[in-house]
């Protein structure tokens, strides 16, 4: 494995490596690290504060209640590009039902081509590579201002010859029925990742269990603020963002930006920045996010969307 990809899976835990220290806690200590990386660009820009937001096809990630707000089918494509050739590449897709909302997401994470060294650090003519993907179902349902939304995983990761599986849920809440100042406020609350153990080989692992509970302040007509507090093996770390949106006739801009504390401690301050644009277009919106992990690089990720239907179908 190279220094970088080294380094990029110890700093962020993007890869389940199975680790003896995995029973007294911390940090990329649990297995399925991948299910940490944040999906959608917008989200990501934000400083990947969602919990309380949760109004779009990606609330299927952050907080599954969301998806009872949707009003309308909806698609996304993201894409993201990480260190030492990583990609991350999810498809999730949304329809409202009577009753609630259905909605379905399918992520895959492949570290490309790694050359392989012997016992003492040399390198080998062969190569291998790693690879993560999860499936999962989606439901909400709204009851009045709260609504509540489940999700059921399956998580396969590939290390060479070697394969580990898991089952999980994930559980939301969303409340929107608060108005302080007269600005509507919305609460959410998620726990991510409850589920079996996974394997690999005779070594058995815990998920990374994650709670996020958030709340997302819409300030003025274009100004949205929002904060999350996440929970996850024994760390807490907040997470802030923002996002400006203007229309210009049929075209909406948006400006996001935001920060996450969850990688300062190992990159520096810098690594929390976040940043992003979006541009929406009728039914169309395309949105882009910058990350800083300061001496590792930076990460990009990009999502295409679409709505499509009529609203309430």
């Amino acid at each position: 494995m190279t220094i970088k990809k080294i380094l990029t899976a110890a700093a962020l835990g993007l890869l389940c490596v199975p680790n003896p220290a995995a029973a007294q806690g911390g940090l990329g200590t649990s297995a399925f690290q991948f299910l940490q990386i944040g999906v959608g660009a917008r989200p990501a820009a934000m400083g990947e504060v969602f919990a309380g937001v949760a109004d779009d096809v990606n609330s299927i990630y952050w907080n599954p209640a969301g998806l009872a707000g949707i009003d309308r089918r909806e698609l996304s494509v993201t894409h993201a590009l990480w260190f030492g050739g990583i990609t991350y590449s999810n498809l999730a897709c949304a329809q409202p039902v009577k009753g609630g909302a259905v909605g379905a997401a399918f992520n895959v994470l492949n570290t490309g081509d790694i050359q392989k060294a012997d016992n003492t650090g040399l390198r080998l003519s062969d190569s291998y590579n790693m690879s993560d993907v999860m499936g999962i179902v989606s439901y909400a349902r709204g009851f009045d201002k709260l609504a509540l939304g489940a999700n059921l995983k399956f998580i396969s990761s590939r290390i060479e010859e070697e394969t580990a599986h898991s089952f999980a849920a994930d559980v939301g809440a969303l409340y929107g029925g608060f108005k302080p100042w007269g600005r509507r406020l919305g609460l959410g609350v998620a726990v991510q990742n409850i589920g079996t153990g996974a394997r690999y080989v005779s070594e058995e692992q815990s998920l990374p269990v994650t709670v996020r509970a958030g709340g997302a302040l819409q300030l003025s007509e274009n100004l949205l603020v929002a904060s999350d507090l996440n929970y996850t093996e024994s760390e807490i770390n907040i997470h802030a963002g923002a996002e400006y949106a203007r229309e210009f006739g049929t075209v909406v801009l948006a400006a996001r930006a935001g920060y996450k504390g969850d990688t300062i401690k190992e990159l520096g301050a810098l690594s929390g920045l976040t940043a992003g644009l979006g541009l929406k277009w009728r039914t169309y919106q395309i949105d882009y996010a910058w990350n800083s992990f300061t001496d590792l690089g930076t990460t990009n990720r990009i999502s295409l969307g679409i709505e499509f239907g009529r609203a309430g179908r």
